[in-house]
């Protein structure tokens, strides 16, 4: 394999068999784990000394279980995060092919006691001509996706988290970019797989 012309160690993860860091054992690694060529970057601990980080840190480490030892599922999770966080409000900004499935977690996070705003990907009706869009038929309205007023409008509402649900690739990246509160993903879109990527990646 040819050494990557900007960094001539490439990371080893990509052709790691031992997951020798995951218990410790850098023995294990290969020649080429980031761990063991670059442990001024991958042993430095200094940006989780931070009370915020670290809080942060707590709450990502407890959030796949339940007291009893139960594994929450991602909306269980997202629940539990928002609560240690003190997060009252959430926004949802989904995509349209979502719309009963983003209702539905607007009803369970409400049955939670939380506040929330969903702000759908085709608000504002702007047609695709009047940013430049080609369109499959151009005498026919064809909405474009928004991310920017979704990040926005949800942004107005003071929402303390945003969670996004099956937006486009490069849509996503828009909202995350535009938008103040911070964003987690809860649903990938994937047309083929039903939503379930990780289905491409397990032969």
């Amino acid at each position: 394999m040819a050494p990557d012309p900007i960094d001539p160690v490439p990371f080893g993860c990509r052709h790691c068999v031992t997951r020798g860091s995951f218990v410790g054992g850098n023995a294990r690694t290969p020649r080429d784990c980031p761990t063991t060529t670059h442990p001024e970057t991958s042993k430095d601990v200094s940006a989780y000394l931070s009370p915020e980080r670290q809080a942060l840190m707590r709450v990502a480490n407890d959030a796949p279980f339940a007291p009893d030892g139960r594994l929450r599922n991602r909306v269980e999770e997202l629940v539990f995060f928002a609560r240690s966080q003190g997060m009252r409000r959430i926004g949802v900004a989904f995509c349209v092919s979502l719309l009963k499935e983003a209702q539905e977690l607007g009803r369970i996070l409400v049955a939670e006691g939380l506040e929330v705003e969903l702000v759908c990907c085709r608000v504002g009706a702007v047609d695709h001509d009047e940013i430049g869009l080609p369109k499959a038929n151009p005498e026919k309205f064809a909405a474009i996706c928004n991310p920017v007023a979704q990040a926005r409008l949800l942004d107005e509402r003071g929402v303390d988290l945003i969670v996004q649900m099956g937006l486009c690739i490069g849509h996503d990246l828009i909202l995350q970019q535009e938008a103040r509160a911070p964003v987690t993903t809860l649903v990938v879109k994937d047309r083929v797989l039903d939503h379930h990527t990780i289905r491409a990646l397990r032969p």
